[in-house]
């Protein structure tokens, strides 16, 4: 039994039918960007395989010129649903030379020359080249979403680039064509309902990189003080531990701070807790502003901070400490219009060799900054 492709493609454009809703209401929802441009996706591949199927009942500009375009289309609204994602720049004159270029082509390929090989030629390397491209952006988010949730959308990639290769070998074999879709011979019915399936499989592919989003959003949320915008003590905990084993694999320096608002409580006590607040974010800010990129800083609670600063010897250590001691550190203003300023007191250590975890250091920096605050406070001891 041979295979109907206006049959097929009814089928498949039901199918996405039902999922452009389904997508469309939740982009409605959750007023997401990367939602809009994959539900602009779907919306083209239902267009595009209605005006296929009703080619010959409809005029050449809509059935060929259009649908082709559209589902093109589809590619690159999702590629660059993709590309808001994970919050990297679309090239939108590319992509809109592209398309400009697609239509002129098809354009030439059905009133001009009127070669449907051509056509088919320059689809699917179009397609194989648009879902690769997909792929490769996938395959770079891998560990930070995981494959558990790029896995289906980057299969379906795959999946297209395979039909794409294999529709150009279909039709640079002799007699293996037709002149016109409709006339498309079964292997070619086969790669066109495969590809509807990778569209389908698409569809719920962005499902799972909507659920992943979220998911990273919400252990994002739950790793950082809402107050400070750094790290909280189970972010921090987790960071530590990577630090650390990287420390140890490559055998280089890292160094620790732990660092203390001085007189944090006559703050509070005399300004407010508003006061209190606005020095906690205000030294959070400092602290991003100080060090290196790839260093990590978190609360730790109250108004305890810490610092690791890795492939840091102890003095480089110490010279980072003094330079965050002597920054002017003034965050607001009382009653009277004076400054509110506040000093640090910080407790610096090193890892060493025995130490069995990166707590040892820690604890050592802490018992310095014990040192400094016994000392008269605003001042860098040594642990």
């Amino acid at each position: 039994m041979s295979l109907h492709l206006p049959t097929v493609l009814l089928f498949a454009g039901l199918l996405t039918a039902s999922t452009t809703l389904g997508m469309g209401l939740l982009a409605w929802r959750e007023r997401r960007a990367y939602l809009w441009h994959w539900t602009a996706s779907l919306v083209s591949t239902f267009v595009g395989m209605l005006l296929f199927g009703l080619r010959g009942t409809a005029p050449d500009v809509l059935t060929v010129v259009m649908a082709n375009v559209l589902l093109l289309g589809n590619l690159l609204f999702t590629l660059s649903g993709y590309l808001r994602l994970f919050d990297q720049t679309v090239p939108w004159r590319g992509m809109a030379l592209l398309t400009g270029v697609q239509v002129l082509v098809y354009g030439w390929l059905t009133f001009g020359a009127d070669d449907y090989p051509a056509r088919v030629l320059v689809f699917n390397s179009t397609l194989a080249v648009l879902s690769a491209a997909s792929a490769v952006v996938l395959r770079r988010q891998s560990r930070r979403l995981g494959w558990s949730v790029i896995a289906l959308p980057f299969a379906a990639h795959l999946l297209q680039v395979f039909i794409g290769l294999l529709r150009i070998g279909l039709t640079l074999q002799v007699h293996d064509t037709g002149n016109h879709l409709m006339a498309a011979s079964q292997a070619h019915v086969v790669a066109i309902m495969l590809n509807s399936f990778a569209a389908m499989a698409l569809a719920f592919g962005f499902l799972t990189l909507h659920a992943g989003h979220l998911l990273e959003a919400l252990e994002q949320q739950a790793a950082t003080d809402p107050l400070t915008g750094l790290a909280n003590r189970r972010g921090f905990d987790r960071a530590l531990q990577t630090e650390w084993e990287r420390h140890q694999r490559r055998a280089s320096p890292l160094a620790v701070m732990v660092i203390d608002i001085d007189h944090f409580k006559q703050i509070n006590d005399q300004h407010g807790h508003a006061a209190g607040d606005a020095a906690l974010r205000h030294l959070g800010q400092v602290l991003r502003e100080h060090l290196r990129p790839y260093d990590l800083s978190g609360r730790l609670g109250g108004e305890e901070f810490c610092v690791v600063e890795a492939e840091t010897d102890l003095e480089g250590a110490r010279r980072s400490a003094e330079r965050l001691r002597q920054t002017p550190l003034v965050f607001g203003r009382d009653a009277q219009g004076r400054d509110l300023s506040m000093t640090l007191s910080i407790g610096v250590a090193l890892a060493r060799a025995d130490d069995q975890s990166p707590h040892d250091a820690i604890r050592r920096a802490d018992a310095a900054l014990y040192r400094a605050k016994q000392s008269g406070r605003n001042r860098v001891e040594i642990g």
